[in-house]
């Protein structure tokens, strides 16, 4: 019940918003693939949405092929309505080993507005001994579904915004989820690598 009062809270708030005006939002979706293998539109995350033409007003859905990809991935505040989305958690890895300010050392960084990220995991490896964050989320209305996020100290900074993450796993030992936003986590597991325990 919470998560259908949620989300027609959260399309009802879409829709009273000047960017996602009906008016202005085409009906029809931009489909692009990522593979490693360069088989498909493009070979690098972080390619596919540079592709995103700037202050894009449809959606645009972009499907990683299962794989591991090291690369640190913005999604800037001039590329709202993009969906980034896996088959499977486990299967689609983002992945990076950065430190140090919270705002720069995050694997994944979502500036943009209405962004949903599905069946992904986005992990910083970097380990003990400095803050390294995982997802970075200062966008307003993004939705995870699916996500593994993984780190050790500050894995999710969930900076600003509103924000839901459902069915999600979210693992870290020091601060590792916090953040300004307001967010509701719905059948999301947390796991305390100090602790050895899942909330």
């Amino acid at each position: 019940m919470a998560a259908i009062i949620f989300f027609i809270t959260l399309f009802t708030l879409m829709a009273s918003t000047p960017r996602a005006n009906a008016t202005q939002t085409s009906t029809t979706a931009l489909f692009i693939r990522v593979d490693q293998s360069g088989k498909e539109d493009y070979e690098k995350i972080q390619d596919a949405i540079d592709a995103v033409p700037s202050d894009n007003k449809e959606v645009v859905f972009i499907l990683v092929e299962p794989g591991i990809y090291n690369e640190k991935i913005v999604v800037p505040t001039d590329k709202p309505f993009i969906t980034l989305s896996g088959s499977k958690p486990n299967g689609t890895v983002i992945t990076g080993n950065d430190s140090g300010n919270i705002f720069e050392s995050a694997t994944f960084t979502v500036l943009s507005s209405d962004f949903v990220g599905r069946y992904l995991t986005i992990q910083n490896t970097y380990g003990p001994g400095a803050k390294a964050v995982a997802l970075r989320v200062s966008g307003d209305r993004a939705a995870f579904f699916g996500c593994r996020i993984l780190s050790y100290q500050d894995t999710l900074l969930d900076d600003t915004g509103r924000h839901y993450y459902s069915n999600c796993y979210i693992e870290g030992a020091v601060d590792f989820i916090f953040g300004n936003a307001a967010s509701l986590f719905e059948v999301t597991y947390f796991s305390n690598r100090l602790l050895g325990n899942i909330l």
